[in-house]
Order: structure tokens, then C-alpha cells, then sequence
């Protein structure tokens, strides 16, 4: 079975990923506001698992100098 997640930012673009297992789905819900600005929010939804939600980023920004 095939889990496609949506993506959505609240400007209105959407993304689809497909994922081949429900442990893949949670690793990414779980591990994609890491990536993301603090800041900056998606939309989220799985139809096939049920879920849908907002992640927000938690990514700070350092300073290399």
C-alpha cells in the first residue's frame, strides 16, 4: 500500500509524497519541522491513515561567523 502525504503551505501551493510504509509516514511527520524555519507552518494530510495537522518549524537559524 501506498501512503501519500500532502503538503500545503498557506499561501496555497500543495506538494504530494508518497511513502511505501505507515513507520515511513510518522518518521517524516516526526522529522519535517526540523527542517522547517521557526516560523514557517505546512499543512498536513494522510487520507489513508486518517491524519491531518499543521507542522510548524523549529529549525534556528545560526549566525557562522
Amino acid at each position: 500500500m501506498t501512503y501519500t502525504i500532502t503538503l500545503e503551505t498557506f499561501s496555497g501551493s500543495t506538494k504530494k509524497i508518497n511513502f511505501s510504509s505507515r513507520g515511513q509516514v510518522a518518521q517524516f511527520v516526526s522529522q519535517y519541522p526540523n527542517t522547517l524555519p521557526v516560523g514557517v507552518s505546512v499543512k498536513v494530510a494522510c487520507d489513508s491513515l486518517g491524519i491531518s495537522g499543521t507542522l510548524r518549524g523549529t529549525q534556528t537559524l545560526t549566525n557562522s561567523n
